[in-house]
Order: structure tokens, then C-alpha cells, then sequence
């Protein structure tokens, strides 16, 4: 059982399903900068003010948001009602970033279940592929991809995940 919902297994999932994720979150220039540098991305378009007077030709007047950091933040947008029993990551492709986010830009995420299925070498647990669709405050698109994750199945999980739930937070009420 996630944190949050109980009803995120496998199990829980169709083809189809949408969801309007409740969260947003607005990214700090701080974040991007430090992010850059610490992975040693040394393109000045994501920290450098005085450099973006100049960069392609001023087109944007502050420095532009690293991808990774706007992946991030749309995966962690989609946990709460996604992936809170996630087994295993197995991949983010078809990615499309189509509008640079900024720092003091908000994000938005909607997602929607594109297949699920068996995975033979986890039984335990069931294939589960999504499409995030990411937006900014304006409402403008500022990218999509498509994640791939192994969730966990009810029936092999439910009751040692009550009991973890129990164990470490006793005065919790569990969802029936």
C-alpha cells in the first residue's frame, strides 16, 4: 500500500485511466543552477544571466531550466497517484520537451495508462506504461514522455506492506 493511496497496485490500473495530478510545483533558479553544476553540465544557458544577453541571438532573457531537473519534477508529480508501489523503474522514453520552463515556472502533470501487462521475469509484480504530459502555469505544453515501471501485485504485497505500515507508524488507520 503507498503512503497516500492504497489503491495504487497493479491491480488498480487500466488502460485508459487518466489522472490530473493534484500537485504542482514551481522550480527555483537556485535548483537549476546548483543541479547544472553539481552534474557538471557546464552549458551556461542554465546558469548564467549575463551569458543569455547573447545566446541564441537573446532570444530568452534568463537562463533556461535543465531537462533533467524538468524530468524529475514530472515524474515526481505522477508518484503520489502512480507509482507509490513502484518495484522498479524500466524506462522513460519518447521524450519531447516543446516549451523551455524557467525558474519561478510551475508544473503541472497529467498522465494517462497506455498498456499494462505481465512481466515474466517479476511475477510479483506487473508492467505498467504511462504518458506525462507536463504544463507550466499558463497552461502552455512543455513536454511529454512515456515511463515505464513495475508495480507491485496486491496479492503479493497487501499484507506485508500492512504489516511495514503497522510496524512503523502504529496510530495510522489503514484504508480498507
Amino acid at each position: 500500500m503507498g503512503a497516500t493511496r492504497a489503491t495504487s497496485y497493479f491491480e488498480d490500473f487500466r488502460v485508459g485511466m487518466e489522472f490530473h495530478h493534484r500537485r504542482s510545483r514551481t522550480v527555483a533558479q537556485e535548483e537549476n543552477a546548483r543541479w547544472s553544476l553539481v552534474t557538471m553540465n557546464t552549458a551556461q544557458a542554465h546558469w548564467n544571466h549575463e551569458a543569455m544577453k547573447t545566446y541564441l541571438d537573446g532570444r530568452f532573457d534568463r537562463p533556461i531550466v535543465n531537462a533533467a531537473v524538468v524530468l524529475g519534477i514530472a515524474v515526481g508529480l505522477t508518484s503520489q497517484d502512480i507509482s507509490e508501489n513502484i518495484f522498479a523503474d524500466v524506462g522513460l522514453d519518447v521524450i519531447r520537451l516543446t516549451t523551455p520552463v524557467f525558474g519561478g515556472d510551475t508544473l503541472t502533470a497529467k498522465s494517462v495508462i497506455l498498456e499494462t501487462g505481465d512481466d515474466p521475469a517479476t511475477p510479483h509484480s506487473g508492467r505498467v506504461r504511462y504518458r506525462i504530459l507536463v504544463s507550466n502555469q499558463a497552461d502552455a505544453a512543455v513536454g511529454t514522455l512515456e515511463r515505464t515501471v513495475l508495480i507491485k501485485r496486491k496479492s503479493e504485497w497487501q499484507e506485508r506492506d500492512a504489516a511495514f505500515v503497522t510496524k512503523h507508524w502504529p496510530h495510522r488507520e489503514l484504508p480498507r
